[in-house]
């Protein structure tokens, strides 16, 4: 694809994450995009026939930018044990690395996949992916941990980073909530190094019914 097309779609992207971001995932249609990216509607349409595939492309674009910044983030820190990093990362605390200003268009995409099984797919394998990420990095700083703890612990962290975003992003809590839920996971990655003897409770956490 030329640079002009990922031009465009980049175009239209970023107007469907500031309508999202601004008033709400209702606002989508393809005139309102089409007026706040300053396109014809038949461009939009062109590049995104329908809106269930401009939504799961929208999840792609801010996913990417999640990971861009990330990346240059460990780039950066140049740690070996990096899993510290991460954590407060999707936590808003690791600084200098801000997350990106669009958590309310991201997490609002929760909403949409109620209806859309593409993007219930795409989201699920996009959280499946951190969730891979974390447990390897629990792994390296936790060798003591086994692959079911690792895996147990990368989901839970998974679930309580989206819930708390959906409070703290949306809601407007403050970021002392944060540092909140950061501790929280310390506290849990701690009982279970501590807890030899655990039942693992789902045989395979990442797996979907």
């Amino acid at each position: 694809m030329n640079d002009t097309s990922q031009d465009k779609k980049a175009q239209i992207l970023n107007a469907a994450t500031a309508l999202i971001r601004d008033n709400g995932i209702q606002s989508l249609s393809f005139e309102a995009i089409a007026s706040k990216a300053d396109l014809s509607r038949q461009l939009v349409r062109y590049y995104y026939a329908d809106m269930d595939a401009l939504i799961v492309a929208l999840c792609d674009y801010l996913g990417n930018g999640y990971r861009e910044i990330l990346v240059a983030g460990i780039v950066e820190v140049s740690q070996v044990k990096r899993l510290e990093f991460f954590l407060d990362f999707f936590f808003d605390l690791a600084d200098g690395h801000p997350m990106p200003d669009n958590l309310e268009a991201y997490d609002s995409l929760l909403a949409y996949a109620v209806g859309s099984d593409a993007l219930k797919d795409r989201l699920c394998d996009q959280y499946k992916t951190l969730g891979q990420v974390i447990i390897h990095e629990l792994a390296i700083a936790h060798p003591e941990l086994d692959g079911q703890a690792c895996e147990e612990l990368s989901f839970v962290f998974v679930s309580l980073m989206h819930a708390h975003w959906s409070f703290v992003a949306s809601l407007g809590y403050s970021r002392d909530h944060s540092r909140l839920a950061r501790s929280a996971i310390d506290r849990l990655i701690a009982s279970y190094v501590k807890d030899t003897n655990r039942t693992a409770l789902v045989e395979r956490p990442w797996a979907r019914t």
